[in-house]
C-alpha cells in the first residue's frame, strides 16, 4: 500500500467517522430511547470503520518519520 493510498484511506474514513458522528447525534436528539436495530445499525457502521482503521495502522507501520518499524505495534 502506497502512501498515497493510505492518506486517501484515511480521508475516507474519517470523513465516515464524522458522518457516522453526525448521524447519532441527531438520532439521538430526536429520540429518547433507542431500539435495538438502531443500535446495531450503529455498531455495524462502526465495526467497518474500525476495520478500515486498523488496515490502514499496519500499512503505517513502516511510514517514515513514525518512530514505528515493520512488525511493531502502536501502543
Amino acid at each position: 500500500m502506497g502512501y498515497n493510498e493510505i492518506i486517501d484511506r484515511l480521508c475516507a474514513v474519517v470523513q465516515t467517522q464524522a458522518d457516522i458522528i453526525r448521524e447519532q447525534s441527531v438520532f439521538i436528539e430526536e429520540q429518547l430511547t433507542v431500539d435495538e436495530a438502531i443500535k446495531q445499525n450503529f455498531a455495524d457502521k462502526r465495526q467497518a470503520v474500525d476495520a478500515e482503521v486498523a488496515q490502514i495502522e499496519s500499512g503505517l507501520s513502516s511510514f517514515p518519520g513514525t518512530g514505528l518499524r515493520e512488525g511493531d505495534k502502536e501502543t
